[in-house]
Order: structure tokens, then C-alpha cells, then sequence
């Protein structure tokens, strides 16, 4: 019996999820997207909890993979993201799937072996990793934060 990690890159207007099936130390990417929603609509929070809550009733995972948040410029945005990681660990809670998170720069590091890589240097090696091509860099990253979470936990 294997385990189901769903990793997840919160974003203000555009989160992405990937879902990755272990079997043994056998990790496979079974499926990614991107959830996108309005700017400034009050309704994007239930966006973002419905449409997780289908891809947990649909998968059943049994951990999630969260990139953690990180520190900017922009009072604004740590805080919109703040509210995105909410609305996830509320998920989490309610659905008792345990939470890891990760540093921008341990996922990076997973991925591509360098932890200061760039945006475009994530989706390329999703590319090549995983033979897809991820709509969105939010997707790449969240592929990225579930591959992280596989090789961390040695799954």
C-alpha cells in the first residue's frame, strides 16, 4: 500500500496543486493544475477551498506538501497569502491530512540542485522530470513541492 501526497503552491490569484501517487520508493505525478481566480473578488477564498476539497475527495491524500511563506516587499501580499495558507490548514484540519512545509529554497534545491534558481528554471526541470508541460509556473512549482516532499521524506 502506498501513500498520496498533494502539493500545493498558494497563490493571491492562482494556486497549484499536484497529486503524487508512492508506491514502494516509487514516487509517479498523477496530476497538477492551477486554480485561478478573480483579482480582489470576495468569493476567491471559496474557489480555493472548493476546488481542493474535490481534489482531496478525488484522491484522498494522506499528506500535504505546502510551500511555506516567505518574506517581501509587500505588506499587501504576505498578507493576501497569509489568507490562501488559511484556507488550506483549514482544509488540512478538517480533513486531518498532516502538513509539511517547505522553504522556497529546499524546493528549489529538490528540483533543480540549486536553491536560488529562478521561476523558469523550476518549470524547466518539471519539463524534463515529468515529461509535461505545466500550464502555469504555479503548477510547476506545486509539482515541485510534492517531488520535494517525496525525496525529504525518502518515499
Amino acid at each position: 500500500m502506498g501513500k498520496t501526497v498533494l502539493g500545493i503552491d498558494p497563490g493571491n490569484y492562482s494556486t497549484g496543486f499536484s497529486i503524487f501517487k508512492i508506491t514502494g520508493k516509487k514516487h509517479r505525478l498523477v496530476s497538477s493544475g492551477t486554480i485561478k481566480t478573480s483579482r480582489k473578488k470576495p468569493e476567491n477564498f471559496r474557489i480555493i477551498y472548493e476546488s481542493l476539497e474535490r481534489t482531496i475527495n478525488e484522491f484522498s491524500p494522506d499528506e500535504i506538501a505546502l510551500e511555506s511563506s516567505f518574506y517581501g516587499n509587500n505588506p499587501q501580499t504576505i498578507i493576501k497569502l497569509g489568507e490562501i495558507r488559511g484556507v488550506i490548514l483549514l482544509l488540512s484540519a478538517f480533513y486531518r491530512i498532516p502538513v509539511y512545509e517547505y522553504t522556497p529554497q529546499q524546493v528549489k534545491n529538490a528540483i533543480t540542485g540549486y536553491g536560488w534558481a529562478k521561476k523558469e528554471d523550476v518549470y524547466l526541470m518539471v519539463q524534463k522530470l515529468f515529461n509535461i508541460k505545466p500550464e502555469t509556473n504555479d503548477e510547476a512549482d506545486a509539482i515541485a513541492v510534492g517531488f520535494c516532499h517525496c525525496l525529504s521524506k525518502n518515499l
